[in-house]
């Protein structure tokens, strides 16, 4: 499989290589991501449920404290606004947007590297093809359309690059997706969060 793999790979020209190294680029920002974008780094339960406890029993600087010395999404948060409950509520509301905004570029980080990735894999894979093609045509015009064996190597250096592309654009596409659906599902669990302390701050003040 290795063999046939890398006469692929020689065949296809020497673009295969950076379409070779955006599939593993890809690959490595999904595996990453997926191991990254867990609820329980971004909304730990037990320390929700702590910092609930402490606002409870009305003792802020003790919740500011626990943020301090957690770094998930939802201590910094809550950290911003239990820090600034002395602000205008308009203005505290202000504050827990802006918080949450720079907490969710967390969140969405690789995005957009994937779909550079997806638009650029197919693309290296259309050059190749022409690249290909343009050999064909000087083949042909060498030796004419009688030798097929020399007419082959372009042709097939067209037709892997454009495979191979797609191969990398289509799961990358994917990737995206997927990530996308496990961000916004961690964000809006962050969202509810950070909801919930506000409303327990002010119905405990």
């Amino acid at each position: 499989m290795l063999d046939l793999n890398m006469d692929l790979i020689e065949k296809g020209g020497i673009l295969m290589y950076p379409i070779l190294f955006l599939s593993i680029l890809s690959l490595a920002i999904f595996l990453e991501r997926m191991v990254t974008l867990r609820s329980a780094r971004y909304v730990p339960t037990a320390f929700k449920e702590k910092l609930k406890q402490a606002l409870n029993a009305k003792d802020v600087d003790e919740a500011i404290a626990m943020c301090g010395r957690d770094n998930s999404a939802l201590a910094n948060v809550c950290k911003d606004i239990l820090s600034n409950l002395d602000l205008p509520l308009q203005r505290l509301m202000e504050t827990a947007e802006e918080s949450g905004r720079y907490q969710a570029t967390r969140l969405t980080r690789f995005l957009s590297s994937l779909q550079a990735i997806a638009s650029i894999a197919p693309l290296l894979g259309l050059l190749g093809t022409v690249l290909g093609m343009i050999k064909t045509f000087i083949v042909i015009g060498d030796q004419g359309v009688g030798n097929a064996q020399a007419l082959a190597g372009g042709i097939s250096e067209a037709l892997i690059t454009t495979a191979a592309g797609l191969s990398v654009a289509i799961p990358t596409v994917v990737f995206y997706y997927l990530i996308r659906y496990r961000s916004n599902r961690v964000t809006i669990e962050l969202e509810r969060a950070t909801s919930d302390v506000i409303n327990q701050v002010f119905k405990e003040a």
